[in-house]
């Protein structure tokens, strides 16, 4: 979210990590720890520990308190729904600061700000200063400045997965799932325990930069006690994916859009037996056309109807809706009426009727959550056609073509992709001032293709 906004309104970024940040914090507990041999300690004594030491359970915590009274002390108000983030100021006086742990993004319009902030934190911790972001948790940070876009990625993170866990990938793959898997033949034990570190990994590259990949791990997560070795065929056809599209990237662009903020949600109603046919929700949040949350999730229950998931898929979008709607005002991002698309129409009709209860009236209380806030003007319910609805990859699997579409829709970019005789080629355009150089990428390598002004 704060990436979004960066692109979106221009701003400057930069990143700071205070070293050896646990052991500034003070522990307010009495803790004591064992001398290690050779210490010269006398023999029944020990040491009394007074600052925060990696291993320690609360020294993250201790060190986030510290951090954050430095913070307010500089006049930062932490924002109330995501303590990760503070402010300070307004419009071209603003400045935002993100942190995890003690790495730290501080975000402002004036790059004056930006060094004011970092000198302030400077002056409080001994610290490593990166300069303007290029990673940031794993994550590769690219602005285009001219072009007014951003691109984010981990195609580093990806290679790194590939080179310990792909077994093979003779040709490439362009969906990351064809069908939902039935397991019938228990994996072996090294597959098993291979499995778990597969499925932890991709989980963390679907929740950061791949939305397309959210049902797919989500899938393969729910037989993290007992894959078969189906599931873990599965897996690699995953890693075989990411191979084949490594370079995708999600790109941010700075929008002008009449509607700031808007949601797609859609439901795959009693859509796997594996989970006892329970539905699948899937929501995408953009901020200015900009992918910026997204989710693909097991129903709670069983729906008795389409119209039934729907309605609970949609529930559960506008809680999202509302929580980035507060995120949002509390960085100086205006929003208005946040709009939620559905394609299902008897969905949309009782969500803003309450004479069709009846259709719904024997689910749990909070579904009727979405009503409410229809009815209250909080958001608003409109319909888009399935094939243009940005959830749906999140509900069930889809061939390439449509899956090609929702990339495009989801900003997930990579350079025209050719495939010929089974193996993956694509083409770059390089500008230089005013020279040009196309570059030829495949599996044997790159190489120039053309070149000029």
């Amino acid at each position: 979210m704060a990436l979004t906004q960066l692109q979106i309104r221009a701003r400057k970024v930069s990143g700071v990590r205070p070293l050896t940040a646990y052991s500034n914090s003070t522990l307010k507990e009495a803790t004591y720890m064992k001398p290690p041999e050779g210490s010269g300690v006398a023999p029944g004594q020990v040491y009394k520990v007074v600052k925060g030491l990696y291993g320690l359970k609360q020294s993250g915590r201790e060190w986030n308190q510290e951090f954050d009274r430095s913070l307010r002390h500089m006049g930062f108000f932490q924002v109330e729904c995501a303590p990760c983030i503070y402010t300070k100021g307004q419009g071209e006086d603003m400045a935002i600061v993100v942190i995890y742990v003690n790495y730290t993004l501080v975000i402002a319009p004036r790059l004056e700000t930006v060094l004011k902030v970092k000198k302030q934190i400077g002056q409080r911790w001994k610290m490593e200063d990166s300069g303007e972001v290029s990673h940031f948790l794993g994550i590769k940070i690219s602005r285009d400045h001219a072009m007014r876009t951003m691109t984010i990625g981990q195609s580093g993170y990806i290679d790194q997965v590939l080179a310990k866990h792909l077994d093979k990938c003779t040709k490439p793959t362009m969906v990351p799932m064809q069908s939902i898997p039935e397991g019938t033949l228990v994996a072996s034990a090294v597959q098993q325990k291979e499995y778990l570190v597969i499925v932890g990994k991709l989980l963390w590259v679907a929740n950061s930069t791949w939305p397309d990949l959210s049902l797919t791990v989500g899938v393969l997560a729910r037989h993290m006690r007992k894959p078969s070795q189906e599931h873990y065929q599965a897996a690699q056809w995953v890693l075989c994916y990411l191979k084949s599209t490594k370079e995708v990237g999600l790109v941010y662009r700075a929008n002008e859009s009449q509607e700031p903020l808007v949601a797609h949600s859609d439901a795959n109603w009693v859509s796997d037996a594996t989970i006892q046919r329970r539905s699948t929700s899937g929501s995408v949040v953009l901020v200015y056309r900009n992918p910026v949350a997204w989710k693909s999730a097991t129903q709670k229950c069983v729906s008795l109807s389409a119209i039934e998931a729907e309605f609970i898929a949609a529930t559960e979008a506008t809680c999202e809706v509302l929580f980035l709607k507060q995120l949002l005002c509390s960085i100086d991002i205006a929003t208005g009426t946040p709009t939620i698309y559905l394609d299902n129409t008897g969905c949309i009709q009782v969500s803003k009727d309450p004479a069709q209860h009846w259709k719904l009236k024997h689910i749990d209380t909070k579904y009727h959550f979405v009503r409410n806030n229809v009815q209250e003007g909080r958001v608003q319910i409109k319909y888009v056609d399935t094939t243009r609805n940005l959830a749906d990859v999140l509900t069930k699997p889809i061939g390439r073509q449509a899956m090609q579409q929702a990339r495009s829709g989801l900003h997930l970019q990579i350079p025209a992709a050719v495939y010929e005789t089974g193996s993956l080629s694509y083409v770059t355009v390089l500008k230089n001032g005013g020279h040009t150089l196309k570059q030829q990428h495949n599996e044997q390598g790159t190489y120039a293709v053309e070149g000029g002004s």
